[in-house]
């Protein structure tokens, strides 16, 4: 009788330490910001970062279309791993034809039949200096159908133990970050039905964005059970208050240990949104990040120094970061992300 109850009592250790995250496997090291042949040639590269936009996956309400995707694992040797990010976002442009062809910039983000057929309401913004129609993140209607879409594709993906990452999509500028960029106050205070003038304006907006990013952020822990999740920040009305409650909001018990901050704009810098920096480097959760730009844009980097980054992502205490693809096809710091590869690995245990 003792041994039947011994395993049952393990069996159960075992899946509530699973839940809590003990055992969950989070990405270290140096992964390609987008993946190419010539990029996973290089040895330091551990992994890429799947890319694609909620639209191209999901064309049709229910269809989904993984070749995307797919396209992208496939170019990876076996032993390497791979993260996810699928962009929500706008739904239309206003000037598709303002977008230059060779960035081959998606007529949308997210799916237009959001609108055309489910009827959710869009505001007009700025992106880039580009009229968009952007879909309200707290839309139930939205809520709802990034819920079925993330189920779809933690059906498909989530028994893969090579995707060691998922990052939740936002309804923001590029449909991950978390920023609205060039978008004035007054335009995302109105799409909330905010006035303006309210002293409490960024309280309540906060209230409503908190809410869905909470919302998303567990659809995507449902639909990858095991998997490490990451929700980036940046400042929103030039202001650390809402990012800041985020943060404090995914160290709670119900995010498993699950949940960690993204900070897609590493640059080795502290004078760009220096208060956010400030409480990441005081955070005690999981940190990810990606690279700002090209090591060859010497302007983006402290009087010049690239491998500035590698340092300040060390003292922040990231567990990942993804250097642009660049850097692997031209070899430009191998030395640094070898480093980087070890210490981390070294300092959390995991590949």
């Amino acid at each position: 009788m003792k041994t039947p109850l011994s395993l049952s009592l393990l069996l159960f250790v075992s899946l509530a330490t699973s839940l809590l995250g003990a055992e969950i496997e989070k990405p270290t090291g140096t992964y390609a910001s987008k993946i190419t042949p010539r990029a996973v040639r290089n040895p330091q590269m551990q992994g890429g970062l799947v890319r694609v936009t909620w639209s191209e996956i999901e064309p049709q309400p229910g269809k989904f279309d993984f070749e995307p995707i797919q396209q992208q694992v496939r170019l990876l040797k076996p032993e390497m791993n791979w993260t996810l990010a699928i962009h929500g976002g706008w739904t239309s442009t206003d000037s598709p034809g303002s977008f230059p062809q060779a960035r081959r910039r998606p007529l949308s983000l997210s799916p237009g039949w959001l609108v055309s057929e489910f009827n959710v309401k869009t505001f007009s913004m700025s992106f880039r200096g580009n009229p968009v129609q952007m879909p309200k993140y707290w839309d139930p209607t939205v809520q709802k159908r990034l819920q079925m879409m993330l189920q779809a594709v933690g059906d498909t993906y989530a028994q893969d133990a090579r995707l060691k990452l998922i990052y939740v999509p936002q309804m923001t500028s590029n449909g991950t970050e978390g920023h609205f960029n060039g978008v004035s106050s007054e335009t995302l205070y109105r799409a909330a039905g905010i006035d303006p003038r309210d002293a409490n304006a960024e309280q309540k907006f906060g209230d409503l964005w908190l809410k869905a990013a909470g919302e998303t952020t567990h659809s995507v822990l449902q639909a990858f059970p095991g998997k490490a999740v990451a929700f980036e920040v940046h400042e929103l009305f030039r202001s650390i208050k809402i990012p800041a409650r985020l943060i404090a909001q995914f160290q709670k018990k119900e995010y498993e240990d699950r949940v960690g901050i993204a900070m897609w704009w590493i640059s080795g810098k502290t004078d760009y949104q220096p208060g956010l920096i400030a409480l990441l480097k005081e955070y005690p959760g999981d940190l990810y990040g990606q690279v700002i730009g090209r090591s060859d844009q010497s302007h983006r980097f402290p009087n010049g120094d690239y491998t500035a980054v590698f340092r300040q992502a060390e003292e922040l205490g990231m567990r990942y970061i993804e250097p642009w693809n660049y850097e692997f096809e031209h070899d430009t710091s191998d030395k640094a992300m070898r480093k980087f590869n070890a210490t981390t690995k070294s300092r959390y245990n995991k590949r």
